[in-house]
């Protein structure tokens, strides 16, 4: 099993270098960022879980976010995400259940501590600290290597 998801991400990886040039070019300004923004976590998510071709723009994928239901409500797409933010987003994207106080309060704090027990964030998990762009692909990653069973 581990080895079938060891080829799924090889091919995962390998098709984000021959995915067309706006992919390419929406990741390159993700990776960039110094703080990431609300359209690009959407676009992210949204391409991840495959809800959205690559080909859609941030700003489509903010009002996707919304109708797949993981949107941060009251943000728009050019709108910094903090760290919890982005767990939440995270977990109601690939459906996490979390544990009982997330499941109790559902929201950005109870999603970042989540994702701290999962591993998926790695240092400090504070829920209101900025998150780069780079950090958000890395703890991206995570989710779809555990969900995969990579370790």
């Amino acid at each position: 099993m581990k080895k079938i998801g060891f080829i799924a991400l090889v091919f995962l990886l390998l098709s984000v270098l021959w995915a067309p040039a706006q992919s390419n070019e929406v990741l390159d300004r993700i990776l960039g960022e110094e703080q990431l923004t609300y359209g690009n976590a959407a676009y992210l998510l949204l391409v991840a879980t495959g809800r959205a071709a690559e080909e859609v723009s941030p700003q489509q994928a903010a009002s996707l976010a919304e109708q797949e239901g993981f949107a941060v409500q009251g943000l728009g797409s050019a709108d910094r995400l903090t760290l919890g933010q982005y767990s939440f987003m995270l977990m109601r994207a690939f459906q996490l259940p979390g544990g009982i106080m997330y499941r109790i309060l559902p929201g950005p704090r109870y999603a970042a501590r989540e994702m701290e027990y999962a591993g998926v964030i790695q240092g400090p998990a504070i829920p209101g600290m900025a998150l780069s762009g780079n950090e958000a692909l890395r703890m991206l990653e995570r989710v779809l290597h555990q969900r995969e069973g990579v370790s």
